[in-house]
């Protein structure tokens, strides 16, 4: 850099940069190195999500006797709060396994904040932990556009609008706010807090979910189990979703706003507007769970048996269009 160079000149040619090994691994704050970082992010996750839930989840899905009546509930799940109906068993099936290895990438990126949280400094890898979300999100975005427009019916059948609408609340935060917030706040304690409460309260409430579709409500032990796994995700969604989610929403928004930070103040702010609306489908839904869990009494033993598997799917979903869904 010659002398008498401004500031804004020297920012701009060191954004311009091909970012170094060491710039990425420190999570560097400027945006050569956090564009870098989230194509990465976004193609590690992508090899990685495919890879595992073909090898790792599916296989040892196929081998549980759960697993008809596990995928019957994912896709009732999937229609009810995601609007989605696969073509066949298969594509559900290969997505449910996919969702499960979705969550992975949230523990990941929950766990990465933990240092900073537990007072341990390094904010480079809740930076890190924040980049994993908005990576994936971004494969997220490129293969459903792929889907939509490059595999005909299908695709789009696989994609419905309001599921995209769903997808565009949910990614808007992470799209938006991450690269601004690693280069202007990557050391600001409440960011790292809200990336934890946003990827591991999602792990915890939706592998909980997900361990509830392999239990039959019928007998005694397994009413106990999903009455505690229900109980648990309910006050992870009301604490993470709702109440630490507008305590330090609150005060990343006035932070900005002090700094005088008008573009972040007003992008953050719709973007928490958004993300409050995603919380409240989360909320709601596990507080109807909640009041039909615990309401619940197991059957007489006297009672002639019934299949489990049934009574678990109607009780689980609590609509009256799973009554009336095929009977494996």
């Amino acid at each position: 850099v010659q002398p008498g160079t401004s500031p804004s000149c020297i920012a701009h040619d060191r954004n311009m940069e091909f970012p170094t090994a060491f710039s990425l691994l420190s999570c560097s704050p400027d945006l050569g190195s956090q564009v870098c970082l989230l194509i990465l992010h976004a193609g590690f996750w992508w090899c990685f999500i495919r890879w595992s839930s073909k090898t790792v989840v599916a296989p040892y899905v196929e081998t549980r006797p759960w697993k008809k009546e596990w995928l019957r509930l994912n896709q009732a799940f999937f229609k009810k709060a995601l609007f989605t109906v696969f073509p066949s068993d298969e594509d559900a099936f290969a997505f449910a396994c996919l969702f499960q290895a979705i969550l992975a990438q949230h523990l990941v990126g929950g766990l990465l904040c933990l240092p900073s949280i537990l007072g341990r400094g390094l904010p480079s890898l809740a930076c890190q932990g924040a980049l994993c979300e908005a990576g994936w999100e971004l494969q997220d975005i490129a293969v459903r556009a792929h889907q939509r427009i490059f595999q005909g019916v299908r695709g789009k059948n696989m994609n419905p609008l309001p599921l995209l609408g769903v997808i565009a609340v949910h990614h808007a935060m992470g799209q938006a706010m991450v690269i601004p917030m690693n280069i202007l706040y990557a050391d600001n304690p409440d960011y790292h807090e809200f990336v934890f409460l946003m990827q591991a309260a999602a792990f915890l409430a939706m592998m909980l979910q997900s361990y509830g579709y392999t239990l039959n409500v019928q007998t005694k032990e397994g009413l106990k189990k999903m009455q505690i796994s229900i109980i648990v995700s309910w006050l992870t969604i009301l604490y993470s979703r709702v109440v630490r989610f507008s305590v330090v929403g609150y005060r990343l928004a006035r932070t900005f706003h002090s700094d005088g930070n008008w573009m972040m103040f007003y992008v953050g702010s719709s973007v928490l507007v958004l993300m409050g609306c995603f919380n409240v489908m989360m909320i709601v839904d596990a507080t109807q769970k909640l009041i039909k869990f615990t309401a619940m009494l197991p059957p007489e033993p006297s009672q002639p048996g019934c299949c489990g598997a049934k009574l678990s799917a109607a009780v689980l979903l609590g609509s009256s269009a799973t009554g009336k869904s095929k009977r494996q």
